[in-house]
């Protein structure tokens, strides 16, 4: 009868703390379940996707997501490259003074 006892109340007991132990080293080893993360096309980094632009590109509806950081050297190197450009034609439209 003891026995009985026992088993009744010491194993639901024993696996109630189990279920515990693994649900709280489960919930501290997670990330932040509502954050989602995408990775940037061109840095290969992830981020949050609060801090992308998402682009849809081409025919195919492909998104593309990219950080701010790549999108300022890109513009960066596209300003290097219009004002290249531009100082090229200044100096072909320029009459040789002789």
């Amino acid at each position: 009868m003891i026995f009985f006892i026992i088993w009744i109340i010491c194993i639901p007991l024993v696996i109630w703390i189990v279920l515990q132990i693994v649900s709280k080293r489960r919930a501290a080893g997670e990330a932040e379940p509502g954050v989602q993360l995408e990775e940037c096309a061109i840095c290969h980094e992830e981020f949050p996707m609060e801090a992308l632009l998402e682009k849809e590109v081409g025919g195919y509806s492909r998104v593309y997501c990219f950080c701010g950081d790549c999108i300022e050297q890109l513009h960066l190197e596209y300003q290097a490259k219009v004002e290249h450009r531009d100082e090229e034609n200044k100096t072909i439209s320029e009459p040789a003074n002789l």
